[in-house]
This record gives structure tokens, C-alpha cells and sequence, in this order.
């Protein structure tokens, strides 16, 4: 029976490991749904022109390795610097919530704006993120 506090100890270890991870992922979450608020209503309303174009998700696809992957993750599952982008909350947003997140970023939770690249550039993104969703 000796092994077994060292069991419980690493039960509990990995129990509040997964409780903090939890917790921030709940953040990240807030945050997502606080960048979404800030989104106005003629932007919300944007649909993409590249919507249902094969090329245009290989395209974006490429720029999302290029430009997001680094934050957000290869598989835009997230990471201790960017949010989820395969959470409810983005499945929610609607093409023109994420062209505008896209171009005006939020520097306060550390997205930048990517209002340098060409709209073209960032329906494409959009196109992509909306194949993961």
C-alpha cells in the first residue's frame, strides 16, 4: 500500500492541471464571445465572396499557416497564446464577425490586426476557418 499516496498525489496533480487548463479555456471563450460583441452591425451582416469555393479554402488554408497557425495552433485547436478557433462560439460567428476580428485584431488579448493583408486575403481565411467549424 505504499504506492498508493503517490497514486492520489498524481490523480490530484493531474485533476487541478486539467481544472486550470479548463478554466482558461473558459476565458479564452469570454473572450471570443467579448470580440464578437465589439463587431458592428454592417460588418456582422458581411457575407463572403468566396463562400463554397475549394480554391478559395486552399488558399486560406495557406495563409492561416502562414499567419495564424503560430498563435492558434496547426489544427486551430488553440494554445497558451490564442484561443480554440473550433469552439461554439465560432461556429456561431457569422462570415463578416470574422473578417472584421481578422482585419481589426485586439492587441489588449494579443491578436494583431491583419488589416495589411488584402480583403481578398482575409475572406479566404474566413473561408477556411469556416471548414473547421
Amino acid at each position: 500500500m505504499p504506492f498508493r499516496p503517490k497514486i492520489l498525489g498524481c490523480a490530484a496533480l493531474l485533476l487541478s492541471a486539467a481544472l486550470a487548463l479548463a478554466g482558461q479555456e473558459t476565458i479564452k471563450r469570454a473572450d471570443l464571445e467579448a470580440a464578437r460583441a465589439r463587431v458592428p452591425a454592417a460588418a456582422h451582416a458581411l457575407e463572403n465572396p468566396f463562400a463554397g469555393r475549394s480554391e478559395a479554402v486552399l488558399a486560406g488554408k495557406k495563409l492561416f499557416k502562414r499567419h495564424c497557425a503560430e498563435c492558434h495552433g496547426a489544427d486551430a485547436a488553440g494554445s497558451e497564446k490564442a484561443p480554440n478557433l473550433r469552439v461554439p462560439e465560432m461556429r456561431e460567428a457569422t462570415q463578416g464577425d470574422l473578417f472584421w476580428m481578422i482585419r481589426n485584431g485586439n492587441l489588449k488579448k494579443g491578436m494583431p490586426s491583419w488589416s495589411r493583408l488584402p480583403d481578398q486575403q482575409i475572406w479566404q481565411l474566413v473561408a477556411y476557418l469556416k471548414t473547421l467549424l
